[in-house]
């Protein structure tokens, strides 16, 4: 395009204005590949680079939890045990080194996937941590059923509501607390803790996600808590969500001995009464006037032990006031 010399027409504005579209398109394009080149060094590199805020490694401390030791540092928890095959949180040793840093076969998640011989999309699946359903979201021209060796898939993002619930709802100190979560990572190391609030709260134990998302476990309410407190459950995770129960009450021990009981387990009809079969193998008869009960049924009842029963399995009879199916514990 010709423009007059020695004016600033719109002609030249606009050449102008196209230089500046081509060299920010040129910028913007130099970036990409650098960044590209950056992150594919750092893949061929591992994460040896990586570097946390107490260098290499951590010598264990009179009173370090590995918790502590995961804040303090800025390295995640679920990397600490990537990096330290066989440690065991609760035989913690004053003076045992703790690695911060190296390959552990972990590290960045890939944003796509090289199908290989042998592979299907369930086993895909499997391999990146993700449901079925969200590998064929991502990947909607995808045919399942006729996968090529050399096909290139997106991997798709974590995208989970995690589900949280404790049982029973009140407790004395000492008193067992089931905590249940589902939708978290498989194969992640998660904190379970409780406290005043879901800001200020003290790590009980580690526990790691089962291969389903799950996590199944029992922890005790703290002895330091009090008749009246008012509690919070809550699961760290090391991907920024921390998640919350609803409020535990703090009984005395003499509420706590009045018969009320929480349980879960499948229900079978037994010789004079229903039962139900704890995931620990304990045996208990239910009865209720008004709930129905359905043999083979996976739930999680609330009640009180009965004081007189004809019925006669189990550790004891419990009068039934609330019933829900849930799904069965996976570990």
């Amino acid at each position: 395009m010709l423009c007059p010399r020695g004016t600033l027409s719109i002609c030249g504005l606009l050449s102008f204005r196209r230089q500046d579209q081509r060299e920010c398109q040129m910028k913007r394009e130099t970036m990409r590949i650098l960044t590209i080149s950056g992150l594919a060094a750092l893949g061929m590199s591992g994460t040896a680079a990586a570097q946390s805020a107490c260098g290499d490694s951590y010598t264990i401390r009179p009173g370090d939890t590995l918790y502590e030791v995961s804040q303090r540092c800025r390295v995640g928890l679920t990397r600490i045990y990537q990096l330290n095959s066989g440690i065991e949180a609760r035989n913690l040793a004053i003076g045992q080194e703790i690695r911060l840093t190296g390959n552990a076969g972990g590290g960045r998640q890939p944003d796509r996937y090289r199908v290989k011989s042998g592979d299907t999309a369930f086993s895909i699946a499997q391999t990146l941590g993700v449901s079925l359903i969200e590998l064929l979201r991502a990947n909607e021209d995808m045919n399942p059923l006729r996968l090529m060796v050399g096909d290139v898939l997106d991997v798709p993002g974590i995208d989970r509501t995690p589900a949280f619930r404790v049982r029973p709802r009140e407790g004395a100190p000492g008193s067992d607390v089931r905590i249940r979560a589902h939708e978290l990572r498989p194969g992640d190391w998660v904190t379970i803790g409780v406290g005043p609030s879901s800001a200020n709260w003290y790590p009980l134990e580690d526990v790691q996600v089962s291969d389903t998302g799950r996590v199944a476990t029992k922890v005790e309410v703290p002895a330091w808590a009090d008749p009246g407190d008012v509690l919070t459950f809550v699961i760290d995770t090391d991907r920024g969500v921390t998640l919350r129960s609803n409020d535990f009450q703090v009984i005395d021990r003499a509420g706590a001995g009045d018969g009320r009981v929480a349980l879960e387990g499948r229900i079978r009809e037994g010789a004079e009464c229903f039962t139900l079969r704890t995931p620990d193998g304990e045996l208990y008869a239910v009865v209720s006037t008004d709930i129905p009960f359905t043999d083979g049924e996976y739930v999680e009842v609330e009640g009180r032990f009965a004081d007189v029963s004809f019925c006669q399995q189990g550790r004891g009879t419990v009068q039934v006031t609330s019933l829900r199916e849930v799904r069965p514990r996976r570990n």
